[in-house]
């Protein structure tokens, strides 16, 4: 089964926690929490509002210390934070923008690559990987179960995934649009998981 991995806008805003909580109610896998502005006091209020329940599904971009004190799932290396806390025993995943930086980390729980299309919530970012491109990648072993599609997924896209080697999407920019309400996310949510479930 493919996963769906949903990623928070880089910035707060109101009733963020009350939507997170009800899309693990609908079934999200994973949420990779990415507030690059936020402190480390906002990041701990926004914490403090999720259903503890869900915070083995919790992904940390920033602020690594509250892994451990929310007993969250993982963190996710980047520029910012590229290396891996002592002592931290959940999953450890990291962004890749070649295929190059997916064989150097492969041996990390995750990978992002992006932007396989161009990006949604980033105008102007990337120009994408060529299908045939990726096609070589999946039968050379370099895009396997392990790598998760990033950059401009959306239902149309998603959909052209089929037949690759990822083991799943990560959605921004088509999960929360320019203004998150509640039900349209949640909507979203679930046309999102079923092109998902179709490749």
């Amino acid at each position: 089964m493919k996963r769906l991995i949903a990623i928070t806008t880089p910035y707060l805003f109101a009733d963020e926690a009350a939507i997170i909580n009800r899309l693990f109610g609908e079934g999200l896998q994973l949420l990779h929490l990415r507030k690059p502005q936020a402190g480390k006091s906002q990041l701990h209020a926004l914490l403090g509002q999720i259903e503890p329940a869900y915070y083995p599904q919790v992904i940390l971009h920033d602020h690594f210390d509250l892994a451990p004190e929310f007993a969250l799932g993982g963190v996710h290396l980047n520029r910012r934070n590229p290396e891996v806390p002592a002592g931290f025993t959940g999953s450890v995943s990291r962004s890749c923008h070649s295929l190059e930086e997916l064989e150097r980390y492969k041996k990390l729980d995750y990978l992002f690559l992006s932007p396989i299309f161009p990006s949604i919530s980033k105008e102007g970012y990337g120009e994408g990987f060529p299908p045939e491109v990726l096609g070589e990648a999946t039968e050379r072993g370099i895009i396997t179960p392990r790598i998760i599609a990033l950059g401009g997924m959306d239902t149309h896209t998603i959909l052209r995934l089929k037949g690759l080697g990822f083991g799943g999407v990560a959605v921004l920019g088509a999960l929360w649009g320019k203004n998150p309400q509640e039900e349209v996310v949640l909507k979203q949510y679930n046309l999102l998981k079923q092109a998902t479930e179709q490749i």
